[in-house]
């Protein structure tokens, strides 16, 4: 038996690079193996990641600066005065009371930005990022949603339906970028800070919340604030000349040998056990067509990682932070707020460190996807049910502020990045176009529900609304310990083996027994 052992060894050790995978270790995995703990990011891999994830900073503007517009008199006079009210109803004071501003153009002004991300994500976004690369893709993006600002600003001529047309428009560009990013960087990143890199995506969205407030508190002209998202488009345009495609993309496209070229330009050490890794999983993949969206649903492993994507995308939305972004201005303000925009810049700069925290944490030997989740949710939920009561009895609005504060933490801890993680990675290349898509197209959809029903729900109930987005902080905690696994630290390609019930698994075995008899 040793002797035939032996034997098999030798003739596997020579056996092509493409060969199934073998039952024991050779000499040459294990100097791979090796090579691959001294391989690292290069500098030009953070800068790639760096420059790309401008096009979350766009969303970030955006959020930061409509939910502050929206408050300024030149922009009141401009949509409001003589078209939805007079001096009183379009005033400061009076504006919160104004049902036909509040629905008939905050409204649509809020949520054609989210339906247009979602256009974006699913019908533009998929078949660039696979067919053209995951940069031009990001690159089109950023040139969109320039376009889109400039009509809902300098050029929308003071008509209401070029300003909408213009939101719907900017959004597009943005669920174009947002498409590609999170597997641009699932792809470029190594798998030991892919985590935290992935987290730049929701770090960059809340520096540009901040940015964009601070800007909007210190200027009151609409025009600018309006353009503010159509800026970061024009430099992630510009910016993705001097970044490289993805080396799975052009591994994929153009052969083993471009790829490899790629990846050295974001790699520092020998690449060759990464780019094996790639190629060897491209060349299992050659048969097998693109999943479609019906396919999703026609493996039960396949479907139940589809599933577990799309809610925790909705899950991240039914926490209610873009109910707050969307409408901070009007939302503080019924809260008690004096000054509304002055608080919305400190809540955007305090969630940056929330942010920060989760970013160093999440590929730790003390964070993860999975327990984070479920930390931030324990700190989001209670705050929001206590903020709903200090409203309800009249208590100090310094405990209000206080309560949105660290449920702004928590949110910026887990729920803001490990959403945009999650669905890249639970996928294989084959399913990865359609499933990240539907999930991301997921997203906005959701973004704009939530968006839609609150005016409504502020004016049913201001403490109301709070105890409403509790609850359902309350409902995720309770989904994440279900239904979520940990991938800190897994390879891409081994991430879907952990979604495999054990009646699967019994399955699988019984399988490979009759095929090895």
């Amino acid at each position: 038996c040793s002797s035939d052992l032996n034997s098999a060894q030798q003739e596997k050790e020579v056996v092509s690079t493409t060969a199934p995978a073998r039952t024991m270790p050779s000499q040459r995995d294990v100097d791979m193996s090796e090579d691959e703990d001294k391989v690292e990011a290069s500098p030009q891999m953070y800068m790639a990641i760096s420059i790309a994830m401008v096009g979350a900073a766009m969303f970030g503007f955006d959020q930061g600066n409509f939910g502050n517009v929206q408050a300024f008199k030149s922009f009141r006079d401009e949509w409001c005065l003589r078209r939805f009210g007079d001096d009183e109803t379009c005033s400061d004071e009076g504006s919160l009371h104004n049902k036909p501003w509040e629905d008939g153009f905050v409204l649509w002004g809020a949520t054609l930005i989210t339906f247009g991300a979602a256009a974006g994500a699913i019908l533009l976004g998929p078949y660039m990022s696979n067919t053209l690369g995951r940069r031009p893709c990001i690159q089109t993006g950023g040139l969109i949603c320039c376009l889109g600002c400039l009509l809902a600003s300098y050029f929308s001529m003071h008509s209401k339906w070029i300003f909408f047309i213009g939101r719907f428009i900017t959004g597009f560009g943005v669920g174009v970028s947002c498409f590609a990013l999170p597997l641009y960087n699932a792809e470029i990143s190594t798998k030991s800070i892919r985590g935290a890199t992935g987290s730049l995506f929701q770090l960059n969205v809340v520096v540009g919340c901040f940015i964009s407030c601070l800007i909007t508190f210190v200027d009151k002209d609409w025009y600018v604030g309006m353009m503010l998202p159509g800026i970061a488009g024009a430099v992630l345009a510009l910016g993705c000349f001097l970044i490289p495609e993805s080396p799975r993309f052009v591994m994929e496209k153009k052969g083993r040998a471009e790829g490899v070229r790629c990846l050295q330009r974001i790699r520092k050490g020998d690449v060759e056990h990464e780019a094996q890794e790639i190629w060897q999983q491209i060349k299992e993949e050659q048969d097998i067509e693109h999943v479609t969206f019906l396919g999703l649903f026609r493996e039960r492993n396949l479907r139940k990682r589809v599933v577990i994507a799309c809610a925790l995308v909705v899950a991240q939305q039914a926490t209610g932070v873009n109910a707050f972004l969307g409408y901070a201005a009007t939302l503080f303000k019924q809260c008690g707020i004096d000054d509304p925009i002055a608080f919305n810049s400190i809540l955007n700069g305090v969630m940056i460190f929330g942010c920060l925290a989760g970013l160093l944490l999440v590929d730790s030997a003390y964070g993860g996807r999975r327990c984070q989740l479920l930390f931030a949710t324990g700190i989001m939920g209670p705050p929001l049910v206590l903020a709903g009561f200090c409203l309800h009895f009249d208590w100090p609005g310094i405990i209000t502020m206080v309560c949105v504060i660290i449920y702004g933490i928590g949110f910026q801890f887990a729920w803001g990045t490990i959403p945009w993680i999650y669905p890249a990675e639970i996928f294989s290349m084959a399913e990865k176009e359609s499933a990240v898509s539907l999930a991301v197209g997921l997203n906005y959809v959701a973004n704009a529900a939530i968006i839609f029903i609150t005016p409504y729900l502020m004016h049913w109930s201001v403490p109301g609304t709070l105890w409403f987005f509790g609850g359902l902080n309350i409902l995720n905690a309770v989904f994440v310990y279900l239904y979520i696994q940990e991938t800190k630290g897994i390879d891409l390609e081994e991430i879907p083996k952990l979604f495999k019930s054990s009646r699967q698994d019994k399955e699988d075995s019984l399988t490979s027994s009759e095929e090895s008899d």
